[in-house]
């Protein structure tokens, strides 16, 4: 790997890719011959002013050298580490290729570093919309037990430690987990000792709680100068990581969640939601019976989370030992928060209400502050149900869609999601609401009465972009094929112009990694042959770009002299990965499309199995 210096003339800052190899030698050789040449008091002519001369020329030569061809020193190194087979270096290299934007000069009309934090300290503030005697600040916790709970013991650091993910940016205190990792066998025993006794008494250290809030912007295209177009992103410390992920682990042996909630699950994902959302509709119309899907967004759910609320949860659906619940209550209360700008930070400002962002923790929290939503639909017994097992919802955190052949059960299932809303301080953003309405066959709605969501009329589209998923009220797949087709040319130009000059074994492995990832493929069931070939196509002329081959090469031949799938190899592995993991699935909703043969999705899964045997 290189190592960046510092040595360019009039640029003081200047790094020069490609010191270690070409100019270092020549650097200190260079060195040498000039402390001599000042020893012997500076000539003008002689073996010792010719050879004090070359050395600089050469040394002048080799850095000049570096610049002009630095990005094919760049790519001969990230060669180099693929060839070693060190393929943390070769990841780290090659994401350092990606460029990072700049501060803006300004934002929302401040200049100062210290005006901006301040500016975003006010923006990422939420009030909580209960009122002051609903949601009081949490006062701090009772000592629950006496003596030391042995709650958190030192193999189970150790397995957080070794867990977690290196590279990550520090908190105040600059610590990373690599200090963690590092420190020697006994600091699991003594973070353990720490844990129990903060945990014991219910107190935290004030450093271990602060955390640095950073903006980053959402919209790279957009208006870097707009407040709006930022998004925080909290640096805890590394302590306060471990603590969580401690906790978290605790909160994931205590509590139950609703099957209908996907989102933050062991073994479910935004794949599993839309292939529920698909086939229970697919049920449905393949009975001649039409399907309405009202897909619901809420506006900062989890930063509207009543503390209040959250710790009655805590005590009443869960069983959760006291000792945990009250560190939460505690930390909660006590957190401090600064917003870090170009260098300066805010004012230190406190959170009324929501789950700590970032927090490892927090999306098993807001799970629990929506289970008793998801459990209240089902238990209405009305709207979408099969085989006995009602699918009337489909939850991936905070979105929701709710499903119901009928608009008066849709109409029931939006007054329980207002009224749970309501009691829980939490806003339905009507606006970014809407719904759909499947068609089936010839028969379907032509037109609608009114749906409402807390009394604003909501629209009907024809289809819906759902966790990055085209749903159509046809259930058609060419509009998420082409969406996949337009997202894998971006990817294949990206690498063809940032990695042309890389070796063609790197050129595979990054082939591999970014253009093999077909989202949701595994879903597609009712296309037109021409938008699934198109795909194809362009998966294999991204090929042809990328390694410089002639349009005219056979496709069968270049992927199998690269030792590389084909596009119909891919496919049928993410058929066989999803039949896998539905087959395998505790999932009591997913369970019941695992044993229904009649579905189009299973049908089509075997059908490409059959073809390739």
């Amino acid at each position: 790997m290189w190592v960046p210096k510092k040595f360019v003339k009039g640029q003081k800052n200047k790094y020069i890719t490609g010191w270690n190899k070409y100019v270092h030698s020549a650097h200190k050789e260079a060195r040498q011959f000039y402390k001599l040449w000042l020893l012997h008091g500076k000539p003008n002519c002689g073996y010792i002013y010719d050879k004090m001369y070359e050395s600089r020329k050469c040394f002048k030569a080799k850095i000049k050298y570096c610049i002009n061809n630095e990005n094919q020193i760049k790519m001969d190194i990230i060669a180099k580490s693929h060839t070693e087979k060190q393929f943390g270096q070769f990841w780290k290299l090659t994401n350092k290729n990606n460029v990072q934007p700049g501060l803006p000069v300004s934002v929302g009309g401040f200049s100062e570093p210290k005006d901006v934090a301040d500016l975003f300290q006010q923006h990422f503030r939420v009030k909580s919309t209960l009122s002051l005697s609903e949601e009081q600040t949490v006062v701090d916790a009772e000592p629950i037990a006496e003596g030391i709970p042995t709650l958190v013991t030192a193999k189970e650091i150790s397995c957080v430690i070794r867990g977690m993910v290196r590279g990550k940016s520090p908190g105040h205190d600059g610590l990373s987990i690599e200090h963690l990792k590092f420190a020697g066998q006994h600091l699991p025993r003594v973070l353990a000792l720490l844990f129990n006794l903060c945990i014991s008494h219910s107190y935290l250290p004030q450093d271990l709680m602060h955390t640095v809030v950073v903006p980053i912007i959402k919209n790279k295209t957009g208006n870097v100068s707009d407040v709006s177009n930022y998004r925080p992103i909290s640096l805890a410390t590394v302590v306060a990581k471990v603590l969580d992920s401690l906790l978290d682990k605790q909160l994931a042996k205590h509590l139950e969640l609703h099957d209908a909630q996907f989102g933050f699950r062991s073994g479910l994902s935004t794949e599993s939601a839309i292939l529920c959302l698909k086939q229970a509709v697919q049920y449905y119309t393949a009975r001649k019976t039409p399907v309405l899907a009202c897909f619901l967004d809420l506006s900062k759910a989890f930063d509207l989370v009543s503390y209040n609320v959250l710790w009655r949860k805590l005590r009443e659906d869960t069983t959760l030992p006291p000792e945990i619940g009250s560190i939460f209550k505690f930390w909660y209360g006590n957190q401090t928060n600064s917003v870090r700008w170009a260098g300066a930070d805010s004012s230190v400002y406190r959170l009324e209400c929501g789950v700590r962002q970032g927090g490892l923790s927090s999306p098993r929290l807001f799970n629990l502050y929506m289970n008793r939503l998801i459990a209240g639909l089902g238990s209405t017994r009305v709207g979408c149900h099969i085989d006995g097992v009602c699918v009337n919802n489909i939850s991936y955190a905070d979105d929701m869609v709710l499903l119901s052949p009928s608009i008066g059960a849709l109409r029931k299932l939006l007054t329980v999601c207002e009224s749970y809303a309501e009691a829980h301080g939490l806003k339905y953003n009507a606006k970014k609401s809407e719904y759909l309405v499947f068609k089936s066959g010839t028969k379907t709605y032509s037109t609608v009465p009114k749906v409402s969501l807390c009394g604003t009329p909501l629209v009907r589209v024809n289809k819906f972009k759902y966790f990055g998923h085209w749903v159509t009220d046809d259930l058609k797949d060419n509009e998420d094929i082409e969406r996949e087709r337009r997202s894998l040319a971006v990817r294949c130009n990206m690498l063809a112009r940032r990695f042309a000059r890389c070796t063609k074994p790197v050129k595979i492995t990054l082939f591999r990694a970014y253009c093999q990832s077909f989202y949701t493929c595994s879903l597609w069931t009712s296309y037109t042959q021409r938008a699934y070939s198109d795909l194809r196509v362009q998966y294999n002329n991204a090929f042809r770009i990328l390694l410089g081959l002639p349009w005219r090469c056979s496709a069968s031949q270049m992927f199998a002299e690269a030792h590389t799938d084909d596009f119909h190899a891919i496919m049928r592995k993410r058929c066989a990965s999803m039949m896998s993991r539905l087959r395998g699935t505790t999932n009591t909703i997913l369970r019941v499309f695992a044993d229904r043969w009649d579905s189009p999705m299973l049908r089509l899964w075997v059908q490409r199995h059959i073809r390739s045997a």
